[in-house]
């Protein structure tokens, strides 16, 4: 983390005091969008120095997410679960343009504000031209000035969407679990052409773990994407059903993030990191 980010969360009391109440979740949502999905290429054309990555400082604590709670620097937001529900609305959570607005997530493509929806509050993606958005999770430890590494996370969030939206690189709905930089990562996918698949990207380069056919997402309804990673195993969950289980030991800690393409304009809810 840059010195002068770390300043800026310091100076924003605010972030404490985010915390609301929780709302008892509607279905009822019929007119919103959502959708997210990773890029499938490879990246090395990138160099090091244009690589993200919020492992920036050095990082004392490590473990799994079960212990050390999602949380921001000297803060106890969000306390695991990102609901929305604690912002003056509506209000911008983050942009790209400037990451220094939040010390529990990073958005490192689009914007992400926090929206009414009727009586609840939803997390409204605004992609890039491009059509893309990400966020990752930013966990503190206490007395860190420098995020920690997950090692078990359970990274789950849910979504709406009308339709596909704008451009994008394979549209749909992604996970990211033990994400080390935009390198170095775990991604699930649940796409909008009737694919699911888990794969590693390692030095830029993408490996695909596991793959089939599967209904894409339907409109105008709430879903839930959780993907785990304990131990060597990786596990995708699509609405609470088991979909996928593979095991590989390449990447042992990280964070945990969402991505999605094609999807201007979607809502996502509820994204928890436990």
């Amino acid at each position: 983390m840059s010195r002068s980010k770390l300043f800026a969360f310091t100076s924003l009391a605010l972030v404490g005091s985010l915390i609301g109440c929780v709302d008892q979740e509607g279905t009822d949502l019929e007119s919103e969008q959502i959708d997210d999905e990773q890029t499938s290429e490879t990246d090395s054309e990138l160099s090091s120095g244009d690589t993200y990555t919020p492992f920036t400082g050095a990082s004392v604590a490590s473990g799994p997410a079960s212990t050390y709670r999602w949380q921001g620097y000297q803060t106890s937001y969000p306390s695991q679960n990102e609901d929305f529900r604690g912002y003056a609305l509506p209000s911008t959570v983050e942009c790209s343009s400037s990451k220094s607005t939040r010390s529990h997530l990073d958005v490192t493509a689009g914007c992400l504000t926090a929206t009414p929806i009727g009586s609840y509050s939803r997390g409204k993606i605004t992609a890039t031209s491009a059509g893309a958005f990400r966020v990752v999770a930013l966990p503190f430890a206490s007395g860190q000035t420098s995020p920690m590494k997950w090692t078990d996370q359970h990274n789950e969030y849910r979504f709406y969407y009308t339709g596909s939206s704008g451009a994008g690189v394979d549209p749909g709905f992604k996970a990211f679990v033990r994400y080390r930089s935009e390198m170095d990562l775990y991604a699930a996918s649940w796409r909008f052409d009737g694919n699911i698949n888990i794969k590693k990207k390692q030095n830029g380069v993408y490996t695909t773990l596991a793959s089939k056919s599967f209904p894409k997402p339907t409109t105008n309804t709430w879903h839930t994407m959780r993907f785990d990673a304990v131990g060597s195993r990786l596990d995708l969950y699509l609405d609470g059903t088991k979909v996928f289980s593979v095991t590989d030991s390449t990447f042992s800690w990280g964070t945990s993030g969402i991505r999605t393409d094609a999807t201007n304009g979607a809502y996502i809810d509820s994204w928890s990191v436990k």
